[in-house]
């Protein structure tokens, strides 16, 4: 049921990349204003590229925009400017979900090769958002239906993984992922699956020994903070709809992927185009679509606004599931 006044969470979405199709997935999902009636929606981002984004798809700019200044919006043509904006966009979204403004932040794709090249030192919105709010402990988790696929490490080269899991690292994963799942995503007595690192869960050795020396014990730590938490896992095996066991009942509430894409390959294969991306263990809301800039077909009608759409009302679950349990302790 819709809601209204003041029940109605306030959300503030992300311009990303006035080159890419941020802009263009943004305005398709306002559009219908469905989303208008579950949410209060503001845009971070340049008025004047915007309006431009506007003019192009003949689409009205249905929300207020806080204004970061102009910013080139050329489809497809990314520019240092525009990557400033979209930087600017993110500082000013996190800012206004940081000083109570906003109950959750949206953000839309960016680049982040476009963005380093400022000197901003940007590895990607989770750990860029986990630096402006103070967060240590956080996961970066994709969300695609009754499934939930978490990452243990993120932006890193295949070649640095194995040495960047550590037993302290997955415990504090798994923690992170637990509490989250229970507060954000409404999940009373989340079951985790852990995604093992080498084929086959190492083969006994043979095919790796991280399973055996980090894997294993940093499952049986979790085990004993009360964690309900299984495997690992053999990764081609784990995934319900993707050659695991069926997606109708999956036997796990969430899995821990080991790096980027072992987790992120499945997600998008489950969601089929609507997945959405919250960084759960942040002092603030945040979700963002499951894609990329795309500013290949940006401007050229193509763009998937389903993603974008599933973050923003994922957003407005998590900010009133969270706005009721702080009541809830108010009253206490």
């Amino acid at each position: 049921m819709p809601r209204t006044g003041r029940d109605r969470p306030r959300i503030v979405a992300t311009m990303g990349d006035p080159a890419g199709i941020g802009p263009e997935v943004l305005l398709r999902s306002l559009a219908s204003g469905e989303l208008r009636r579950l949410a209060e929606i503001r845009i971070a981002g340049s008025v004047a590229a915007m309006g431009r984004w506007s003019e192009r798809l003949s689409m009205p700019i249905p929300v207020e925009i806080v204004d970061v200044g102009d910013a080139p919006a050329e489809a497809g043509r990314p520019e240092r400017a525009g990557a400033k904006a979209a930087l600017e966009s993110i500082r000013t979204a996190a800012g206004m979900c940081l000083a109570g403004e906003a109950d959750a932040m949206v953000t839309s794709p960016v680049s982040k090769r476009a963005i380093s090249s400022l000197g901003a030192g940007f590895p990607g919105h989770t750990e860029f958002l986990a630096g402006l709010s103070g967060a240590t402990d956080y996961v970066m988790t994709f969300v695609c239906g009754a499934t939930r696929i978490a990452l243990a490490t993120t932006h890193l080269a295949i070649a640095d993984v194995p040495g960047a899991i550590t037993r302290e690292l997955l415990v504090s994963k798994l923690s992170t992922l637990d509490r989250g799942l229970r507060e954000c995503l409404g999940i009373a007595r989340p079951v985790i699956a852990v995604a093992a690192l080498n084929p086959h869960a190492g083969e006994g050795g043979s095919l790796g020994v991280e399973e055996d020396r980090v894997l294993v014990p940093a499952i049986r730590e979790a085990r004993g903070s009360g964690i309900d938490v299984t495997g690992p896992h053999p990764a081609d095996a784990l995934f319900p709809g993707t050659g695991g066991r069926g997606p109708a009942r999956p036997a796990f509430d969430a899995a821990l992927a080991m790096y980027h894409d072992q987790g992120t390959i499945p997600a998008k294969l489950l969601a089929g185009g609507s997945g959405v991306n919250i960084t759960l263990g942040l002092p603030i809301v945040r979700t963002s679509v499951d894609h990329g800039t795309a500013f290949d077909i940006a401007g050229a009608g193509r763009a998937d606004h389903r993603s974008m759409s599933s973050a923003i009302a994922l957003a407005a679950e998590v900010a009133l599931r969270r706005r009721a349990a702080e009541r809830g302790r108010g009253s206490r």
